[in-house]
């Protein structure tokens, strides 16, 4: 039976890198044990081994995942096998509604883990560049969701 929380980002400038640590930070201070990974780095079948999983996700140029999340995007959107129906997640998408595709990489990932059977914790939200409101109240409902599943 899945377990924990991995906390999941794809960044370029480091913004989804910054929240996910600061989501992993207060968390923790409510008691849950919460891994934190950069998506370039985690293979996306690894989502099976955990209960839920939260993923702050930048998107990049004209509506694509960053350059080093690729493949990790690409095994979501690829894998028809992936099972996800023990996972339980939630989408922060960051990006710059001055371009057409704001936050796509984000609707791309939300839409791939629903396809794969894993069940939103809450809907995803979109930030623009000024994001430090909408990440707290996304936390927030987030931290509320988690004690809804405990």
């Amino acid at each position: 039976m899945p377990s924990g929380l991995v906390i999941l980002y794809a960044t370029v400038s480091g913004n989804a890198e910054q929240l996910a640590l600061a989501a992993a930070q207060a968390l923790r201070a409510h008691g849950h044990v919460a891994e934190v990974h950069n998506a370039a780095d985690f293979p996306a079948a690894r989502l099976r081994e955990y209960r839920a999983a939260l993923l702050i996700v930048s998107t990049w140029g004209e509506g694509e995942p960053p350059p080093d999340a690729a493949d990790f995007f690409a095994a979501l959107e690829g894998e028809p096998s992936l099972e996800l129906r023990n996972l339980n997640y939630a989408v922060l998408a960051l990006g710059s509604s001055m371009y057409r595709d704001f936050c796509a990489s984000g609707r791309r990932v939300d839409e791939d883990l629903a396809r794969h059977g894993a069940r939103r914790l809450l809907d995803r939200v979109e930030c623009d560049t000024k994001f430090k409101a909408d990440f707290e109240r996304w936390l927030g409902r987030v931290q509320e969701a988690l004690q809804k599943l405990s």
